[in-house]
């Protein structure tokens, strides 16, 4: 499947799947995992969420400026992981804008609350699988999922499939 192909595909996963898991990294290096309830993937690839500006979440995300986003999807055997770069944003406008009728629940001080943060975030790494749509690994080769890599000249692809200097001397001719 081509790149176009493979956007196509992570966005149609992610418009299915209403929370997701944010991962970020602690001060240990372990991985700490919780579910958050995102805006909607926009058409640049970012996304946003509001949390708690004193959470270990924000603290990570502070410190490292790095979070992964994962999106399962059980009916269709898929997943979606973002990775990408993450800011605090307190703009109270912005906070405002977006602020939906389950954001009382969570966050009763409303958006003016110095304490409600959104995470704004930019995916720089997309990997994917989806059996439904014919995004799996080749099974003599081993599992892997379709990874998409961001850069200055837009996306283009990758594999998760490990690689060792002497399968990229034989993936590039050179064995």
């Amino acid at each position: 499947m081509d790149t176009n192909g493979l956007l196509q595909v992570a966005r149609e996963i992610i418009a299915k799947v209403p929370s997701c898991m944010a991962i970020t990294m602690g001060r240990n290096g372990e991985a700490n995992a919780r579910v958050v309830n995102p805006r909607p993937l926009s058409e640049t690839w970012t996304v946003r969420f509001l949390t708690d500006g004193k959470s270990r979440k924000s603290q990570e995300i502070e410190r490292t400026g790095r979070l992964t986003l994962a999106y399962q999807y059980d009916p269709g055997n898929a997943y979606v992981a973002l990775v990408g770069h993450a800011a605090i944003n307190n703009d109270i406008a912005a906070k405002t804008a977006n602020w939906g009728p389950g954001s009382d629940r969570w966050f009763p001080g409303g958006p003016s609350d110095p304490n409600v943060v959104y995470i704004d975030f930019t995916a720089d790494r997309i990997e994917l699988w989806s059996s439904s749509h014919d995004v799996v690994p080749d099974p003599v080769k081993g599992l892997w999922a379709a990874v998409l890599i961001r850069d200055a000249a837009g996306w283009h692809q990758d594999t998760s499939f490990p690689r060792s200097p002497a399968t990229d001397a034989v993936a590039c001719g050179a064995g």
